[in-house]
């Protein structure tokens, strides 16, 4: 299916570009213990992009079950 195949791309550049980064910042801060405001926006946008990854991947599950399911 197309849609599956437009987002993948975008699965892996929101991990990459945003989570990864992300989680890195957070645990330097945290061991740092520099738990301010910048630590929680940072940790908001790594929650928002993550919940986005996720709902795009069941998407893309669930496309994959039909496209299975149409085999049979």
């Amino acid at each position: 299916m197309a849609a599956k195949r437009k987002r993948m791309p975008i699965i892996a550049i929101n991990g990459i570009v945003v989570l990864i980064p992300c989680a890195l910042f957070l645990s330097a801060k945290a061991e740092a213990g520099e738990f301010d405001t910048l630590f929680y926006a940072v940790q908001a946008v790594e929650l928002v992009s993550g919940a986005v990854n996720i709902a795009l991947m069941g998407m893309n599950m669930h496309d994959g079950l039909r496209m299975t399911a149409k085999r049979r």
